[in-house]
């Protein structure tokens, strides 16, 4: 790898250091230096060179050359270089420090925990970078038993053979430095075919496989079993409507709306391997016969006294054991079905409307209206 940058001065004691070029032999790295000769007339060069910023441990005479290799650099280790110029024996000050690296180490992205199922193919690809662009090789210690890793491109595959979890560690190297990431990898056992059906059973209202009602929703709840678990218990009424249960293993439906007649319910169970079971209800709906309506005739008038004023009404003759006295859509009171009743607490100057009703029910009377 070769990088050179030039840098520009302007006296004896001036000289800007730029740029390194690094070469690799067997044994040690080689750092090239290239620097800008100096216009003025000097005697040589020197160059320091160290491992930390600001402190050289080493000086090379390199006399009238703008070029210089260091021999013995160590891939990865940082370096810092610096050249001064001299007359005789009289040195300038040091050009401006040039630090890097012979050989910066690869880096290795780590992958992450990792599942798999025994006798299922598997795969991972492991991704590295060299920030010099140089070639990576991969390895891989510790994989599931039947995987590997392709040292070229860090694609492992295979299919394992042995459950159980597994400390891996994987490393990408440039031929010096490498990097490593360490990651756990589970094999779990393929699971067991199951083609068990789950069990369900409506236990509420009944255990019957009949049920007559008169009202229009219904309340179901049982139970399911399963070898493996029951995942879902869900209902529907072949006169309309479907739903999921709460709950499994004891399992509920709040409200099933019913239609007149008979209504087909079906509760089914279903497990994790897409078996179903199921449990049948005939409920028969009849609804309530409806409340007859009884024509009742409301009347009111104002009575006035020496003393105070009164709304008087009177309707005519109903079945009721009584009748509620509605005043402006709130009821008052509930009293004797005599046919008649006063009220005096009304206030002078407001308008009041009146109805009469069959207790507890919304079959009323007519309603009729006083100015008071």
């Amino acid at each position: 790898m070769t990088v050179l940058a030039r840098a520009k001065h302007t006296s004896i004691v001036t000289l800007c250091l730029a740029a390194l070029a690094v070469c690799r032999p067997a044994a040690a790295d080689t750092v090239s230096l290239m620097w800008d000769s100096n216009p003025d007339q000097v005697t040589g060069y020197a160059v320091y060179v160290g491992m930390q910023s600001g402190t050289y441990t080493q000086r090379y005479d390199v006399g009238n050359a703008t070029a210089f290799a260091y021999p013995a650099a160590t891939a990865g280790q940082r370096y810092c270089f610096a050249v001064a110029a001299y007359v005789t024996s009289t040195e300038s000050p040091k050009s401006s420090e040039v630090c890097g690296f012979s050989n910066a180490p690869p880096s290795l992205t780590n992958p992450g925990e990792r599942t798999g199922i025994v006798g299922q193919p598997a795969t991972l690809q492991l991704v590295g970078t060299d920030p010099a662009g140089q070639a990576l090789t991969y390895s891989a210690t510790g994989l599931p038993t039947g995987l590997t890793v392709m040292a070229s491109t860090g694609f492992v595959s295979g299919v394992g053979t042995t459950a159980g979890t597994y400390a891996v560690t994987a490393t990408a190297s440039d031929g010096v430095l490498s990097a490593s990431q360490s990651f756990l990898w589970t094999m779990t056992a393929a699971p067991v075919l199951d083609t068990a059906p789950p069990t369900v059973t409506i236990a509420g209202p009944t255990t019957a496989a009949s049920y007559e009602t008169a009202v229009s929703s219904l309340a179901l709840n049982g139970t399911s079993a399963d070898n493996a678990g029951t995942t879902q218990v869900s209902w529907a009424n072949d006169r309309g409507g479907s739903g999921v249960a709460s709950g499994t293993t004891n399992w509920s439906v709040a409200s099933i709306a019913l239609q007149s007649g008979t209504n087909l319910i079906t509760v089914q169970a279903r497990d994790a391997a897409g078996n179903q079971g199921s449990d049948v209800i005939a409920v028969t709906y009849t609804p309530p016969a409806p409340v007859p309506t009884t024509s009742v005739v409301l009347g009111a008038q104002v009575t006035t006294t020496k003393t105070k004023r009164r709304v008087d009404l009177g309707w005519t003759q109903t079945p009721w054991t009584g009748v509620d006295v509605y005043r402006n859509g709130a009821r008052i009171t509930t009293t004797a079905n005599d046919g008649a009743y006063t009220d005096s607490s009304c206030k002078r100057g407001r308008t009041y409307t009146y109805k009469i009703c069959a207790p507890g029910s919304t079959v009323c009377s007519n309603s009729t209206t006083v100015y008071f």
